[in-house]
């Protein structure tokens, strides 16, 4: 029996991986550590990406002189990344991928965990770094908010 006594045996069960997209190097490495588990677990992915309001950094093009440019531009670049991880995933053998795309958000970070716990998420799998430009000296602040308010474990992936 464990501490409180609970079986040692207790098996964790994971079947629905969540994991943010931003297309950074360490989102993309993130989606392969999901996919992995995923394919040993036969649990579900989801991908997400969170828009927030403005112009978010690595976005801004000459080209995108109007809002309907604008944000059909920021669609397909979103795509192409749920494409890339379609494919990751379509290579383990994972046919049957979610993605969701939110726009206009408040907080990032709020609208992962919310949607983790509107689905019910076992596991999320967070890059350590993302796009902003920012150096930060351990972790990104939006994996950093999520490790800190998530209800559910958090894989982090440097």
């Amino acid at each position: 029996m464990g501490a409180k006594g609970t079986p040692h045996n207790d098996k964790i069960q994971i079947r629905k991986i969540l994991v943010p997209i931003d297309g950074s190097e360490h989102s993309i490495k993130a989606a392969k550590y999901a996919t992995r588990i995923a394919k040993v677990d036969n649990a579900e992915l989801f991908f997400i990406h969170v828009i927030t309001p403005g112009i978010p950094y690595g976005y801004a093009t000459p080209a995108a002189s109007t809002v309907h440019q604008y944000d059909e531009e920021i669609k397909d670049k979103i795509n192409s990344w749920f494409d890339e991880v379609r494919n990751i995933a379509k290579n383990e053998g994972i046919r049957d991928v979610k993605t969701d795309i939110f726009v206009d958000v408040k907080s990032v970070i709020e609208s992962i965990l919310d949607y983790a716990t509107s689905k019910e998420i076992d596991l999320i799998v967070v890059g350590t770094k993302g796009r902003t430009g920012l150096k930060r000296l351990l972790m990104g602040s939006i994996a950093s908010g999520i490790l800190h308010h998530a209800q559910c474990p958090v894989l982090l992936v440097k």
